[in-house]
């Protein structure tokens, strides 16, 4: 694609809604059992297509969008060069494969598709993207299954690194009960550097130096409700468990009756009782 496509800056749909105030919502599998490899912006990119999904949806619509609506939902600089990488995202976005573990009548399965099929785009900026069909069981209608995530776009916006991304969803989908307990994402470090798509040929001390705890730190910082902390357990010099907790949960008013947890609007079911 020709770098002097996108160069022209024009302003499209400025009225838009605060996309980033949108929830995510996911099926716990995609999170948990799936397989992939996106850079940080691939990530933010999908959040976003994936917050224009309606609770009430049968299919996946087209997204109407445009470069300059991406770079400002995701507080990046406009300017050409910005919007000819989003691009080269979304094109990434086509191309990469994801395998979903799944279970169903048939025993067990691999779905293995694209993110995104067939984006267009415009000489003057537009978009329209469709999110690959494979994706319907693990995005639409989740409210029947009740095995789903949410979380904030905004909250993915702010942070930087793929591994943060991944460990914040992690973390969101381990916290089943609202908050009332604990969250905690245990496994093994080769589940971990699975879950969290990191390279196969990490060792522990990698993976918790270049990882982990860069994931750690990111997220403390950046994400009001979660205060991680690692810890691990050894069988002799090797670490064979590990077990990050979400030390923020539960919480006790009285420790600092200054402070109150961000609130998490159950964004499916309270569709649902409204109508």
């Amino acid at each position: 694609m020709a770098n002097e496509l996108f160069q022209s800056d024009r302003d499209f749909n400025d009225d838009l809604i605060e996309q980033r105030g949108m929830f995510v919502a996911q099926h716990n599998d995609l999170i948990v059992k799936a397989d992939y490899d996106l850079s940080a912006r691939e990530l933010k990119i999908m959040d976003f297509l994936i917050s224009r999904i309606k609770p009430d949806d049968k299919r996946f619509n087209v997204v109407h969008t445009s470069l300059y609506e991406i770079a400002k939902v995701l507080n990046l600089k406009r300017s050409g060069q910005s919007y000819n990488q989003i691009s080269d995202n979304i094109r990434e976005l086509r191309k990469k494969e994801v395998m979903i573990l799944g279970k169903g009548e048939k025993g067990r399965s691999i779905t293995i598709t694209g993110w995104i099929s067939e984006p267009t785009f415009h000489e003057n900026g537009q978009v329209e993207i469709v999110i690959s069909e494979k994706f319907m069981p693990f995005l639409l209608d989740l409210r029947k299954t009740g095995n789903y995530t949410q979380h904030l776009l905004f909250d993915t916006v702010k942070l930087n690194s793929k591994y943060s991304i991944r460990l914040y969803k992690l973390i969101r989908e381990a916290n089943k009960d609202k908050g009332r307990t604990c969250p905690i994402l245990k496994g093994t470090p080769e589940e971990l550097k699975t879950k969290l798509g990191a390279p196969e040929s990490y060792s522990w001390a990698d993976l918790r130096k270049n990882v982990i705890n860069r994931a750690i730190d990111e997220i403390n910082l950046e994400i009001d409700d979660m205060d991680l902390q690692l810890n691990t357990g050894k069988r002799g010099r090797s670490v064979v468990h590990v077990e990050i907790a979400n030390a923020f949960y539960p919480r006790n008013p009285k420790q600092d009756e200054n402070s109150t947890p961000v609130p998490m609007i159950n964004w499916l079911e309270d569709l649902e009782d409204k109508k």
